[in-house]
């Protein structure tokens, strides 16, 4: 017999393990019964800060049965069953072009279905491609092809590997189990705010790779898909240049699932340019905000702060404009973590956020972002990646390079320029600037709108605390328009999924939007 029971409250002063127990016994669970004990979910309420709790949803298989009657903690588990699926066309090739979660997951899906995923990534797998990173870190001389946004595992790699998420699938649970099996740590499956961080995913997006590969699949690295061929609105090869070696070639085939992630311009305006269907979407510009993780731990935890069972804290902030209707708010928030350049393109640049496994460094930091729409950028479909695009050439213009300018909050809430240096965890050039005169009139006013608003927190908006930009790449700027089934509306046999065809917003949903789609277009469901 298996039982659920939710809703264990247990303070973080006292002994976890033991408090369990003692809240099975009174739900009439005895340890001598318990055959296994499994944690579903774990979650932390901080409201009071002389009294965090953990609370705990456990699922225990008994040796013995129990009246659940008795007990209103309790409930059965529910034994999870699939549909069975078979594919539609066993043993053809399918093209999957880029290899960040939706990617990977849907070449994964792909083959467990016996299909052979044909897989091309304008970058390097991820061993080289850590390198190319650390010497752009170090030289200044970026690959436009290998960077924080491409190559293997996508720019999620490169991120704090969170795997929260608001969407509701079937398909979460198999994510989670596929990352464990490649090496993620098991409490990401309980975890309340569950992550991976950028060093082991590295290891993990490896691993399925190879594993991919033990059920056929095959990669090409280095391969940019620069054009596709046509003819009568179904695509029916690929034209690929080989970045290292700069060998052009055709590649034959029907069926391709673009999951191109959303730096990926040239991309975006060869598929347009062939007919591809595609419309504006709304997205998101600002700054990072970096903090001493310190002064986040003890804005989130009080005098509990130094708790050894307490992990680096996260937050969450926003604040809405009524009178514009317009959200300003934090994203991608990286406890104990790092700044990072993110430049993909010659002549610009930006910065973004990851975090190690540990979440041990100095610095908290997360992009503050202000909501941006088409009736800000204008109305051509590429108008929202042009004003990405000014914006980075603008900072690497004003820098001089791919660095980033800063500048403390206060001194942006007075119109100053900041005159020091500040420390930071970001490990290329800084420039002190006045980030007032850098954006547009609506995302400097709505910033200094959510700061005011904020500034009664004296831990959160302090003169310890710094503004980098700019952050310009939250999310993609156009949706690849899809028919339920995930293809294309214009083009028969274009898969577009993720992240980068504006279907989802983060590594998670990315990766449930790559299964989801690969089961709806490619297999069907075995009654029995």
């Amino acid at each position: 017999m298996k039982v659920n029971i939710s809703n264990i409250i247990v303070s973080i002063n006292k002994n976890q393990e033991k408090e369990i127990y003692k809240e099975l016994e009174k739900n009439g669970i005895s340890r001598d019964n318990i055959e296994n004990l499994k944690y579903l979910k774990k979650s932390i309420d901080s409201r009071k800060k002389n009294d965090i709790k953990f609370i705990y949803t456990l699922e225990i298989t008994l040796k013995k049965n129990i009246n659940l009657e008795k007990y209103s903690k309790l409930s059965l588990a529910k034994d999870e069953s699939y549909d069975k699926r078979i594919a539609l066309y066993p043993k053809r090739e399918v093209a999957v072009v880029g290899t960040g979660p939706a990617g990977l997951f849907s070449a994964l899906r792909l083959a467990e279905l016996g299909y052979i995923p044909i897989v091309f990534e304008r970058g390097e797998e991820v061993d080289k491609r850590n390198i190319t990173t650390d010497n752009f870190i170090k030289t200044s001389i970026l690959n436009s092809n290998s960077n924080i946004q491409f190559g293997e595992g996508g720019a999620g790699t490169y991120s704090d590997g969170k795997l929260n998420t608001r969407i509701k699938s079937e398909y979460i649970e198999k994510v989670f189990k596929e990352f464990i099996e490649c090496g993620a740590q098991e409490e990401i499956f309980w975890n309340y705010k569950p992550h991976i961080g950028t060093d082991v995913l590295r290891i993990v997006v490896k691993n399925l790779r190879e594993k991919i590969k033990s059920l056929g699949g095959k990669f090409y690295f280095s391969s940019l898909v620069e054009d596709i061929e046509v003819k009568n609105n179904e695509i029916n090869s690929l034209k690929i240049l080989e970045v290292d070696s700069g060998k052009r070639y055709k590649y034959d085939i029907d069926k391709v699932i673009f999951a191109i992630g959303h730096s990926s311009r040239d991309t975006y305006k060869m598929l347009y340019s062939k007919g591809v269907a595609m419309e504006n979407k709304p997205f998101a510009i600002g700054v990072r905000i970096e903090h001493l993780r310190k002064d986040i731990d003890k804005m989130q935890y009080g005098e509990a702060v130094s708790n050894p069972l307490l992990e680096a804290a996260t937050y969450n902030m926003a604040f809405n404009n009524k009178k514009e209707t317009r959200g300003t708010f934090s994203f991608c928030m990286c406890p104990g973590g790092e700044i990072v350049n993110a430049s993909s393109e010659i002549g610009a640049s930006l910065v973004n956020g990851m975090s190690y496994s540990t979440r041990n460094g100095k610095f908290s930091n997360s992009a503050i972002v202000v909501g941006v729409s088409e009736k800000d950028y204008g109305s051509q479909i590429f108008s929202g990646m042009h004003l990405q695009e000014e914006l980075e050439k603008k900072n690497y213009e004003i820098v001089g390079n791919y660095g980033a300018i800063y500048q403390n909050v206060i001194d942006f809430m007075k119109n100053q320029k900041t005159s020091f240096e500040i420390e930071s965890s970001y490990k290329m050039k800084l420039f002190s600037y006045d980030i007032n005169n850098f954006f547009p009139d609506y995302i400097k006013r709505n910033l200094h709108s959510a700061f005011e608003n904020w500034s009664k927190n004296k831990l959160f908006i302090s003169n310890k605390v710094n503004l980098i930009g700019p952050e310009t790449r939250t999310s993609a700027p156009v949706k690849i328009l899809r028919d339920l089934k995930g293809e294309s509306i214009s083009i028969k046999g274009i898969f577009p999924i993720g992240e980068g065809a504006g279907y989802a917003g983060g590594i998670m949903s990315a990766a449930v939007d790559g299964i989801k789609i690969v089961d709806l277009a490619f297999s069907k469901k075995i009654i029995e």
